[in-house]
Formats: structure tokens, sequence, C-alpha cells
């Protein structure tokens, strides 16, 4: 297992666009919290605030090397800690990795950058059992954090997440209406008991009202 994540790592530039898509080192990465704060030391400094100081890099190009090659692997990771074989999420092992990923980030004076780049890879949840997403166990740790830098990764992946769309020049914003009524049914289904999570969703739901209004404008703007 350790041989085949190191060879991803090596030919990740050329597993991504191949039919043998890299995934064991993304399994690592699900499994190691402290695999995922290496990455984010390799592509990160630390913060100011956090006290934490390190010496330059001895070799600069060696380092940007290893930097690109972090935030490449980070990029494709969508494997969220806790999956199970049958793709369920452990709340327990998620929430277990999230406290050591944070308490390591932290050590290193990477803790808000950790935080956000925790949200984006809960925004790749399934959808639960009762039909709305993201899954209960995810909900759950977005309560208990209570984290504004978890909450914009959150948004920010799953925006990212949604990739290219196509359209016809005169569709305007129907495929975003269609996206806000997803996330704000979501939002009414899950405001009793997460209510943070609600907010959340209703936030995506206005930011695709917001991307329909403007799509409907540059539709109409061919018919002038």
């Amino acid at each position: 297992m350790e041989t085949l994540a190191t060879l991803e790592w090596t030919y990740l530039p050329l597993l991504e666009y191949s039919e043998r898509k890299p995934r064991v080192i993304l399994q690592a990465l699900a499994r190691m919290p402290q695999l995922f704060v290496e990455l984010i030391c390799a592509l990160y400094k630390p913060t100011e605030e956090s006290g934490v100081v390190e010496e330059p890099p001895e070799n600069l190009e060696h380092a940007q090397n290893i930097a690109t090659q972090a935030y490449n692997v980070l990029r494709l990771w969508d494997i969220l800690p806790g999956t199970s074989s049958d793709g369920t999420i452990d709340g327990l092992a998620l929430l277990a990795w999230i406290a050591e990923a944070r308490k390591l980030a932290q050590a290193k004076g990477r803790g808000p950058i950790a935080d956000q780049k925790i949200g984006e890879i809960l925004s790749a949840s399934p959808v639960d059992e009762d039909g709305f997403w993201p899954a209960r166990a995810v909900r759950e740790i977005i309560e208990a954090t209570q984290n504004g830098e978890i909450d914009l990764g959150f948004l920010v992946g799953r925006r990212n997440r949604r990739g290219v769309t196509g359209r016809l020049p005169r569709d305007g914003g129907n495929l975003e209406r269609m996206e806000a009524k997803h996330y704000r049914e979501a939002a009414k289904a899950t405001a009793l008991e997460w209510p943070r999570t609600s907010s959340l969703l209703k936030k995506m739901a206005d930011d695709y009202d917001h991307d329909a209004h403007w799509h409907d404008q540059l539709a109409e703007r061919i018919d002038w």
C-alpha cells in the first residue's frame, strides 16, 4: 500500500488523466491526518499569529515542486475520512480524524488553512439516507465545530466540485435555479436539528439564485 501511494505521488500528473486514476494516496489521506498536515505544511507557511518560525528551504526549486504536487493531491482528494467500504460514513472515525488533523496543524502554525481544507473535504460528502446532502455525520461535524474557516471551505469546496456546466445560449439561469431549489429544500429539511448546516445550505441556494439572475441577463443580451 505504501509503495503504491509513493508511485501515485511520483506519477500523479500522468495518472490524473489516465484510465487508472490515483486512489491509494487519496485513501491514505483519509486514514492519516499526519499526511494531510504534511501536505498543508508543504503548501502553506505558518501564520504570523501562530508564532511558529521555520527556516527557508535549502533547495527552493525542490520545495516548489513538492508544493505543486501537494496542491494537486489535495485538489483531487474526494474520499471523506471515515468512509467505509460500502460508502457510508463512520461519524466517530471522521470526528477523530478531524480532531487529530486540527491538533497537528495548530502545532505547525497552519490551523486556519487546515480548517478550510477540512471544510473542502467535508463537501465531498455523499447524500444521506434521508435523501438530503450532506450526510448526517458531516452535519454533526459542522454543528460541533462551529468554525467559520471550516464553513468557508465547505462552501468553496462544494462550489468547485460542481465542475463545468453546458447550456444553450438562451437557456439563461435554469440550471442554477434547479441547484438553488435543491439546496433550499435541503436547508428546510435540516433546519431543526442542524441549524448551522441549514444556514450554509441556504447560502448556497442564495448564491445560485444570484448566478441564475446573471445568466438570465446574459441570455437577454443575445436578443438585443
